[in-house]
């Protein structure tokens, strides 16, 4: 089932099957169900994502998405009341699990008709980039993490909505050094006569952390082995690693050692 969407680009729906949603709603209860706050948060966070599909989808289509009827999706996306917990967790792993994501995000590139790829143009709309973090944090239920790695200022926006929900600091990959600050650098050689410098602040990073590495664009994979290898130097436990766009496949050979999730990838040249 394919949709109009945000910013003009179109939405691709999957059905997942029972197992999958089972194993969601699971993975969910086991971090949510704990206590009162953390079940309010859930409830929120549908009436959240249901608002965020509305102005693009049908009743009917959330509906055939959620389950729950048309007259009480209504009442849910108008903030007349919001689900109970139950209801809340069966909505946000049903939608999670129903939106392309890669889709998504390679429609927002083909619309940007550009050559060359600018993820802050790419990620301009905030309800986009609003939907991308709820997608990002349900599927991040259950992990540990203390600390989110910004590998550019593109993603800035999604490393904020995560932090707060996920209640971890922030450090951004800073491309120049300041004076007084000591600095974990490394120097990406590009070709025989362009080389940048990498810098990421030392007393910000330790060996207790557990990190999330949050990249925007992978193409050759220098930067973000670069980014990974200071992080392992330092220590710290890097747990997950998430890349909003991956360019071909020459970067998969440098980085092979890693666990690595594409939100998407696309051939290159594209």
């Amino acid at each position: 089932m394919v949709r109009g969407v945000l910013s003009g680009t179109s939405l691709t729906l999957r059905k997942p099957s029972d197992k999958e949603i089972e194993d969601l709603i699971e993975k969910i209860n086991s971090v949510y169900a704990k206590n009162k706050l953390n079940k309010m948060k859930i409830r929120l966070m549908a009436n959240e994502i249901l608002r965020l599909l509305k102005p693009h989808l049908s009743y009917h289509d959330l509906n055939k998405l959620t389950g729950v009827p048309e007259s009480i999706l209504c009442r849910y996306v108008r903030g007349n009341i919001i689900p109970s917990y139950e209801q809340a967790v069966n909505i946000l792993s049903k939608i999670s699990l129903s939106i392309d994501i890669d889709s998504l995000l390679r429609n927002l590139v083909v619309s940007e008709k550009s050559t060359i790829i600018d993820l802050s143009r790419v990620l301009k709309d905030p309800y986009v980039i609003r939907l991308i973090t709820i997608l990002l944090l349900i599927e991040l239920t259950g992990r540990e993490i203390s600390k989110i790695i910004a590998t550019s200022e593109s993603v800035l926006p999604i490393a904020t909505m995560l932090g707060l929900e996920l209640n971890s600091s922030i450090v951004l990959v800073k491309r120049r050094a300041y004076p007084g600050i000591q600095y974990l650098s490394a120097i990406i050689v590009r070709s025989p006569k362009e080389s940048e410098t990498i810098y990421i602040d030392r007393d910000l990073i330790n060996k207790r952390d557990q990190i999330l590495v949050l990249a925007d664009v992978v193409y050759t994979g220098k930067t973000l082995n670069a980014i990974l290898n200071l992080l392992t130097k330092a220590r710290a436990r890097i747990n997950d690693i998430i890349v909003i766009l991956a360019l071909g496949e020459q970067w998969k050979r440098r980085l092979s050692e890693y666990h690595i999730k594409t939100l998407t990838q696309i051939p290159y040249p594209f």
